[in-house]
């Protein structure tokens, strides 16, 4: 079966935005708002369940304007209310306190750290698989393998556990071996690589054309180093996910026929995210089309427990994560329940599409 080449929209650049806080962005229910399943009547006075999202301002969620824009969350009885938050960390504030149901764009590590603090939040789908982060260094840099960064500078931190869990198994301690440029923007990093401070950087999704202005070049992917290795989950808190499951089981739905569109008809999803994100076309085709990209809605046990062991090793869980057990804060059934119902519902719209991620999802959520 042939390889599925999908997209993220700007995995990184949403950790980086300067902070202010979730604010509404649209539809009802401001942050102040406690969400418990609230539910909303459609204008044939239906009630749809509602689920409140926190998503970036410059990374969107291509397969929610999707699943909206074809209709797919009408029919299965969903009404989402966007609600921006600046930062990864206004993110998971936000959904600690209620004001919003559910992340998709904040990245694996970021979630997993605040489960490793004690968080009670649990992963339930996928959303970017890989997202095509570069590792960019100055034109004529060799690039032999990971291996390559030990005893070097490189603008980034050790959350990136691409490329130190690989380097854990070779028998390295990044932590030790590797100096570390801890820069917030990604620009700064790409200036450190430019101006000699650091021999490598590691950047976010969307950085082509700085890359290329700034005379840089990409040596490698963390998808190169760690095949994988799940770039955003979604997430939500466990007591909201317990109460609202067929919620979210409807929400999956739609979004799964979303991503089947995604699939099917690039053209139309870049068009969609440049509009919903105000940008051209052309920027948003650079890394939509770019085979390092790659959106899947699959939970992933797999990649979830390898990126929290990761994370262990290099010490970037709380005190008491040892008494944490990944698997309890992981629902894979839920997606499952949502992927099998659009196999009997939607199967002949395209079978080769239903016939992989069936397949994916028996081997990659083996507990």
């Amino acid at each position: 079966m042939k390889k599925r080449i999908l997209s993220v929209l700007l995995c990184a650049a949403m950790l980086i935005i300067a902070a202010a806080g979730c604010a509404k962005d649209n539809g009802e229910g401001g942050e102040g708002s406690k969400s418990k399943g609230t539910e909303s009547e459609s204008s044939e006075g239906e009630e749809k369940k509602v689920v409140k999202m926190g998503i970036s301002q410059v990374s969107g969620q291509v397969l929610e304007a999707i699943a909206e824009d074809k209709g797919f969350l009408e029919e299965e009885g969903v009404k989402v209310e966007l609600v921006t938050c600046d930062t990864a960390q206004d993110a998971f504030t936000a959904l600690a306190a209620g004001r919003i149901d559910i992340v998709s764009t904040y990245g694996t590590n970021r979630p997993i750290q605040y489960i490793g603090e004690g968080e009670d939040l649990t992963i339930f789908a996928g959303y970017m698989l890989t997202g095509a982060m570069p590792i960019v260094a100055n034109p004529g840099t060799k690039w032999n393998g990971v291996e390559d960064l030990i005893g070097k500078t490189i603008a980034g931190n050790t959350t990136y556990y691409a490329v130190c869990g690989p380097l854990l198994d070779l028998g390295y301690d990044p932590t030790e071996e590797i100096k570390w440029v801890d820069l917030d923007q990604h620009v700064d990093r790409l200036e450190a690589v430019r101006s000699g401070e650091a021999d490598y950087a590691i950047v976010g999704t969307g950085q082509a054309e700085t890359i290329e202005d700034m005379g840089l070049e990409i040596v490698s992917y963390l998808s190169d180093v760690l095949p994988d290795y799940s770039c955003c989950r979604v997430v939500s808190n466990t007591e909201w996910l317990n109460s609202n499951q067929d919620t979210a089981k409807a929400l999956l739905k739609a979004w799964l026929r979303a991503l089947q569109v995604y699939e099917s008809d690039k053209d139309y999803a870049i068009s969609l995210t440049a509009e919903q994100l105000e940008v051209s076309e052309s920027h948003v085709s650079a890394y939509m089309t770019e085979p390092h990209y790659v959106i899947n809605l699959d939970p992933h046990y797999v990649a979830v427990e390898r990126a929290w062991n990761y994370m262990g090793q290099l010490g970037l869980l709380g005190e008491n994560a040892e008494n944490v057990d990944i698997k309890d804060h992981f629902n894979s059934e839920i997606y499952k329940a949502a992927l099998d119902e659009c196999v009997e519902e939607h199967y002949d719209e395209d079978p080769e599409f239903y016939d992989y991620y069936k397949e994916f999802y028996e081997e990659n959520n083996k507990q």
